[in-house]
């Protein structure tokens, strides 16, 4: 078993989560969502982050590997994203938010390429 620590570096006041959803590319990218959550109205702060990548030895043993320093690829203030899924053979995202009161919504970015 592979475990590991992640914080993520946005956002990062009490109430985050550090990781609210996780996706692996194609290429073995992990593709991070962050959700900080104040309550039912908010306010939400959100972020999708490279955060490392995910290996397969060809004996078939897992390897985590965390960035030092993951790069934050976009920010959405006013959103909890809580669902982030790589596209089969694109680099399409989907972000799905759950904004408790205030409804949900999802949207399409570029962060799953190699």
């Amino acid at each position: 078993m592979t475990n590991r620590t992640y914080r993520s570096t946005y956002p990062d006041d009490a109430g985050t989560r550090h990781i609210s959803d996780i996706a692996v590319t194609a290429a073995g990218r992990l593709v991070v969502g962050s959700a900080a959550d104040a309550g039912d109205g908010g306010p939400f702060d959100s972020a999708v982050s490279d955060a490392g990548r995910v290996t397969i030895s060809a004996t078939g043993r897992v390897r985590v590997s965390l960035a030092a320093s993951p790069t934050v690829l976009g920010t959405y203030p006013q959103y909890k994203i809580e669902a982030v899924e790589c596209l089969p053979d694109s680099t399409d995202t989907l972000l799905g938010t759950d904004d408790e009161n205030l409804g949900g919504y999802v949207r399409t970015v570029s962060f799953c390429g190699a």
